[in-house]
């Protein structure tokens, strides 16, 4: 099963708590909170890579040709560091 990284971070909390009788209600509100930041995280980079204004163009600035458009030519995981890097690194 796939898994976020908060999602994973809560299985293990979980897991390491079991022996002192489980998990304080004000950490189940924290990883909750956590689970929406991180999907307000996705929904925005999404929005970032539908409209990002080069997608016609590769690493290099060049303009792509229809038939390779959508072949890999700009990768999510490049786009990914683009929109970390503008919206997070300064943080």
């Amino acid at each position: 099963m796939k898994q976020t990284a908060v999602e994973w971070l809560e299985n293990e909390f979980r897991e390491s708590h079991k022996m002192f009788g489980g998990i304080d209600t004000n950490w189940i509100k924290r990883f909750d909170h956590a689970k929406e930041m991180e999907k307000e995280q996705m929904c925005d980079f999404a929005e970032f890579v539908a409209t990002y204004s080069d997608k016609n163009k590769n690493y290099l600035g060049d303009m792509l040709h229809a038939k390779s458009k959508y072949d890999g030519a700009e990768r999510t995981i490049d786009l990914l560091e683009q929109y970390y890097n503008e919206n997070y690194k300064s943080e």
